[in-house]
């Protein structure tokens, strides 16, 4: 069988858009900045003041933007996955765990009467 070598990555994920952002980040970006666009408006009123309201706004905005960054950008380099599915992965992991046997006999005490 002949082998050849391809000089693309073709293990990771495609840039689409404008050729640095794949279409699962700018899903992240189009969902956080929505929700953004919608508390952002609400906590700058909630202060009387112009420049008290903006900077209560910025620290808002601070922890949608750090889950935006690391769900959306972030990658678990010695895994290479993505953070967001290296997440789904660790959620699932306790749904995994369970009593395994060998063979096809049950134990004494897993027999109920």
């Amino acid at each position: 069988m002949r082998k050849e070598t391809v000089p693309i990555d073709m293990s990771s994920e495609q840039k689409t858009i404008l050729g640095f952002i794949s279409i699962r980040q700018l899903i992240y970006l189009i969902i956080g900045g929505a929700i953004l666009y919608t508390y952002i408006p609400i906590v700058f009123n909630i202060f009387p003041h112009f420049i008290v309201g903006g900077i209560a706004a910025l620290i808002s905005a601070i922890p949608t933007l750090v889950f935006i960054f690391i769900f959306g950008f972030w990658k678990k380099t010695k895994l290479h996955l993505n953070f967001d599915h290296y997440f789904l992965i660790k959620l699932n992991y306790g749904k995994q765990i369970g009593i395994w046997r060998k063979g096809s006999r049950s134990i004494n005490w897993k027999v109920t009467n």
